[in-house]
């Protein structure tokens, strides 16, 4: 695998934006540039942008038919695809203008219909691991938008899919696995970011010394609602361990938020306490105002409120609100 990374520099480029769209137009798809896919761009036959983000499938086509109804509603006229994704179509049908596939990276697949460059051509790597409930396939959910702003600068987005989670120490030690396997494939920076038990494991691989250079942990879960735990102080316990592993060197940036059924309480505490003890870059963003509940940063307005100030911290380590 790692003799294949020279030839991975795909030669696919997308049009500029700015070559097609109005002054409006463009605010909007610079909005729409940092949310999270499946996701859609579309033009209303007056140049006014529209879009739909954040759209699960194994492929972008329910965000496209969601999107053209949501633009035709609002627009009252038909509009056409101007992007999907990360692909400026330049008026070609959206299927056949799909980016080629790059390989699998161990247990890591690259985000479907997605224009990635490769280890050479890349600015780093983002990996999205998704949550989890038994009996539900969230291997087509759709990534939270957190990743844009990465993405957008430059980073290639793969997945780190689980249909069913029956050995938790072993997905860490995958997900620490790709991470190696990835830098030694030559991508300069790897972001490990994910929600539920995606954020769990993030942590749990950067514990085991997978050699991250970043970390978005959002309502991190592993124990499940704690309504149905026998001892609510065991899942503390395992969060004490995680945070208390982690050794300096990745920027961490963890995230809670209010009435999370999951949540035993005290990990935003535990966590501040580890990482000032062991001198880990963290910011740990405790029950912001205006979110609520376990999966609150499955919308927009999560990536619009701190989609930035995240991607500053990893990238910079500059602190600014609001993940202060």
């Amino acid at each position: 695998m790692v003799a294949l990374a020279a030839t991975w520099v795909t030669t696919w480029v997308a049009s500029p934006a700015s070559a097609q769209l109005g002054a409006d137009a463009q605010r909007a798809y610079e909005d729409f540039q940092r949310l999270g896919p499946h996701r859609v761009f579309m033009l209303a036959p007056n140049g006014k942008g529209y879009l739909w983000a954040g759209a699960a499938g194994a492929d972008p086509s329910g965000a496209i038919e969601r999107g053209l109804k949501y633009c035709q509603d609002n627009a009252t006229a038909a509009c056409t695809v101007y992007a999907v994704n990360n692909v400026v179509l330049s008026g070609r049908d959206w299927k056949a203008a799909a980016p080629p596939l790059l390989p699998t990276i161990g247990r890591l697949r690259p985000e479907p219909y997605w224009q990635n460059k490769g280890p050479q051509g890349a600015a780093g790597l983002i990996v999205w691991s998704h949550g989890y409930m038994q009996g539900v396939d969230a291997t087509v959910s759709a990534p939270q938008g957190q990743v844009a702003n990465f993405t957008t600068a430059g980073y290639d987005l793969y997945r780190f899919d689980r249909q069913w989670i029956r050995d938790w120490p072993g997905d860490a030690s995958a997900l620490a696995d790709a991470v190696r396997q990835a830098k030694s494939m030559g991508y300069r920076r790897v972001i490990l970011a994910g929600q539920s038990a995606g954020a769990w494991v993030s942590m749990a691989a950067t514990m085991r010394g997978a050699p991250v250079d970043g970390v978005i942990s959002v309502s991190a879960a592993h124990h499940g609602e704690v309504v149905n735990m026998t001892d609510a102080s065991r899942a503390r316990s395992d969060w004490q361990q995680v945070v208390r592993g982690i050794k300096p060197g990745p920027r961490l940036v963890v995230v809670n938020f209010v009435d999370d059924s999951y949540d035993v309480g005290g990990r935003m505490d535990d966590a501040k306490a580890a990482f000032a003890a062991s001198g880990v870059d963290a910011v740990v963003v405790s029950n912001p105002e205006g979110f609520k509940g376990h999966s609150a940063a499955g919308n927009n307005a999560f990536p619009r409120k701190f989609g930035a100030c995240i991607y500053s911290f990893i990238e910079t380590g500059t602190r600014a609100a609001p993940c202060l």
